[in-house]
């Protein structure tokens, strides 16, 4: 299979391009019959992007975050390629997804609750969960600027300011530290204040907190947290911050997603919590039971760099894409 990558021409805290071209050189390396290349429509023209295709003559272009105009998808189509849509922002901006996914063949989702709907659209689609690269999440010793008890990484949406401000009482009389955007807009935020810093980290850095922390939080946002989910698809897969964490060997406290269980066996590789009560009466055990802890990091730790890597999940990619999309296309022709 050949395949052209179209990055989507912007910058990510998770740094999801270079991840998954990264991923892609190297099973380009190790498979014999898997070619890709990558266009990157920020530095280069619709005659750059043609040359490209003239020379590897790719079976599929895989476009992600809709990066390349409506008209050129159409030409690409009018002149023979397969083209996709990778979304990665679903269901919580499936509105706008939907909008943009009109010209393209097929759909790449990162969530299950989505697929459905994609093809109820005419859209064939495929669920490919978010992933890690363990170059940049790993375990590390850290400085005491570093470590706490509690830790949580990630921006002040609407759910998790909720909740920390409903757990602020309980969580100063603990070790913690919030790391993220966005947190003045804590009603408690005078208050935890002190344990904020009010800014967003590149993934090294995020890194470190993981690593130093005994119980990092991961808190799932709400399925229409920003008004774009208007038939309140569920999301059902776990989030890249959790294979993030998991990479770094930490232990984390997880929101409960339907899904979780297929990516962790529960309770001996992750713990999920359900409301605010059953999240404190774990942080109070997990705080004090240290070996078990570590032991449920360390499982999780080795599943994911066995199975949760971009590396491995771009393996997946390609088989779906071959059984999924090249070849129903390949039987209809024949059918003519």
């Amino acid at each position: 299979m050949r395949l052209l990558y179209v990055s989507s021409g912007s910058t990510s805290l998770s740094h999801l391009d270079p991840n998954i071209i990264g991923a892609f050189r190297q099973l380009s390396k190790k498979l014999p019959y898997f070619q890709a290349d990558s266009f990157l429509p920020d530095r280069s023209s619709l005659s750059d992007l043609i040359k490209k295709i003239h020379v590897l003559r790719p079976h599929i272009v895989l476009v992600f975050r809709a990066s390349l105009p409506p008209n050129t998808v159409y030409y690409l189509k009018k002149r023979g390629m397969i083209v996709g849509l990778w979304e990665v922002d679903d269901p919580y901006n499936i509105q706008n997804h939907e909008r943009k996914a009109r010209p393209y063949h097929f759909v790449v989702t990162q969530d299950a609750g989505c697929v459905s709907r994609y093809r109820q659209l005419g859209k064939p689609c495929i669920h490919l969960p978010l992933a890690v690269n363990p170059d940049k999440y790993r375990p590390l010793t850290v400085s005491e600027k570093y470590r706490s008890d509690i830790c949580f990484v990630g921006s002040a949406l609407p759910i998790r300011v909720r909740m920390f401000d409903q757990l602020a009482p309980f969580l100063l009389q603990k070790d913690l530290t919030i790391v993220g955007q966005w947190w003045d807009r804590l009603k408690q935020y005078d208050q935890l204040k002190p344990c904020i810093l009010n800014e967003t980290v590149p993934p090294r850095e995020a890194a470190k907190y993981y690593n130093g922390a005994k119980i990092v939080l991961n808190i799932h946002r709400t399925r229409n947290d920003i008004d774009q989910n208007p038939l309140r698809l569920p999301a059902y897969t776990p989030n890249n911050r959790t294979f993030d964490i998991a990479a770094c060997r930490s232990f984390q406290l997880i929101s409960h997603r339907r899904d979780l269980q297929h990516f962790f066996e529960i309770e001996k590789e992750i713990v999920p919590f359900r409301g605010l009560d059953d999240l404190k009466n774990k942080i109070d055990y997990y705080l004090i039971h240290d070996e078990e802890r570590e032991q449920i990091a360390a499982r999780a730790y080795r599943r994911t760099l066995r199975e949760h890597t971009y590396t491995a999940r771009m393996r997946t990619l390609l088989y779906k894409l071959y059984s999924q999309i090249l070849k129903p296309r390949k039987r209809r022709m024949a059918r003519g």
